[in-house]
């Protein structure tokens, strides 16, 4: 499983539009079946594991593991 960590990225203040370019990348960087984790800071990403289902989904990509300590998010993705 790959891991990326997006902590520190910049989304330009509309972290809904960056997350969904973020995931239509993937979706064409992953191969089939293939697995991904990504760690981000629940600040820059204040978003319910629905939200993050959704955007998963509008990429074609299956969210199937979501964590959420308080101050990190892991989201476990699969193409």
């Amino acid at each position: 499983m790959r891991t990326e960590d997006q902590r520190e990225v910049i989304c330009g203040g509309d972290p809904e539009n960056y997350l969904k370019a973020y995931f239509k990348g993937l979706y064409f960087d992953l191969d089939d079946g293939e697995e991904i984790k990504i760690i981000a800071y629940k600040e820059k990403f204040p978003f319910k594991r629905e939200k993050f289902e959704d955007l998963a989904k509008g990429a074609k990509l299956q969210l199937f593991n979501f964590n959420d300590n308080g101050k990190e998010i892991n989201l476990f993705l699969r193409k």
